[in-house]
């Protein structure tokens, strides 16, 4: 699934990692717009936990210390190599399913309290 910016860029496959625990799984409704400067240039991987800021209306990288910033939680279900200054838009966003705990990134104690994600122990 691609990410939408207003620059025209081409990148190699990367990803490749699943998350999903099931096949049952809620996307976000609308899409997400991603804070490109909260996110900084870096590549952020699928299983990233992001959250809306209240302030903003953007999707940023989850901070424990800012849950009281946040107005919804989710899962990208894509990677997206950020490049610190525009912003992206998805709409794979998990909002409500099962996913593997030990493929995502972020995903504290606090996040997952606020979460109607289901988190499974992956059996090796």
């Amino acid at each position: 699934m691609p990410i939408y910016t207003p620059k025209q860029s081409r990148s190699e496959f990367k990803g490749g990692k699943n998350i999903l625990a099931s096949e049952h799984f809620t996307f976000i409704e609308a899409g997400a717009t991603l804070d490109g400067a909260k996110f900084g240039a870096t590549y952020v991987e699928v299983g990233t936990a992001i959250a809306q800021d209240k302030t903003s209306g953007k999707w940023v990288p989850f901070v424990d210390a800012d849950v009281a910033k946040y107005n919804d939680f989710g899962i990208l279900n894509v990677d997206w190599n950020s490049d610190g200054v525009h912003d992206g838009i998805v709409g794979e966003v998990i909002t409500r399913g099962s996913v593997y705990d030990a493929r995502l990134v972020g995903a504290t104690d606090t996040f997952k309290e606020n979460t109607p994600i289901r988190y499974v122990k992956e059996i090796v």
